[in-house]
């Protein structure tokens, strides 16, 4: 009797162990990003094995006021007109997520920024348009998204042109540097298990 119960308990505990590592492998290419990175940024961040990025670090004030890695490209003359290109990380319980943005000049002192967030309790990530409007040392972003479909047709661009944005920053710079620092089970062809949700999909 004793070793029929310490048999299933080895089992229960076998499988209990399985479906943990199973429910903790990435399950697309944003979760890698995000469990390497949280593994790897208190000593040395895995995005130091690219040459053309800066590693900071922010700090949550209004939260836990712990520091948290920030990835911002240097080198994005060769990517035109974009005036930035940065990925931010927060490893809160409550708010576990990655944010991938970026900015291009469309006209004098206005700039349109996407900001792709990624959120790890879902599994999605949501592609969503600013308008950030140079104001001295400082920006106004607009975000209501009447104001925003105003600025973009008054400067010519379209929904595919905002597609076309993502595709070169996010896809091609982004996940294929991803790619080349870490052997991923993804590509930016193949994201894997993630629900994208697009602001401007309708539009």
């Amino acid at each position: 009797m004793k070793k029929t119960i310490s048999i299933l308990a080895c089992l229960l505990l076998s499988l209990s162990a399985g479906i943990y590592y199973y429910m903790n492998q990435p399950k697309n290419i944003f979760d890698e990003i995000y469990q390497e990175t949280e593994k790897t940024y208190r000593l040395n961040n895995i995005f130091n094995k690219l040459t053309d990025v800066e590693v900071h670090s922010y700090q949550e004030y209004s939260d836990d006021s712990k520091f948290y890695p920030s990835i911002l490209y240097k080198d994005i003359a060769k990517t035109g007109n974009y005036t930035k290109i940065a990925i931010d990380f927060s490893f809160l319980n409550k708010n576990n997520n990655i944010l991938i943005y970026f900015e291009k000049e469309i006209g004098p002192n206005v700039r349109v920024r996407i900001w792709n967030k990624y959120t790890r309790q879902d599994r999605s990530l949501t592609k969503s348009v600013k308008i950030a409007l140079e104001k001295g040392v400082s920006d106004k972003y607009i975000e209501d998204e009447s104001q925003v479909r105003s600025y973009l047709k008054k400067y010519g661009i379209t929904a595919k042109d905002l597609d076309a944005y993502y595709e070169k920053i996010v896809n091609q710079k982004v996940l294929k540097d991803w790619c080349s620092i870490y052997k991923s089970k993804y590509s930016p062809k193949d994201y894997g298990q993630v629900t994208v949700k697009t602001q401007w999909e309708k539009w």
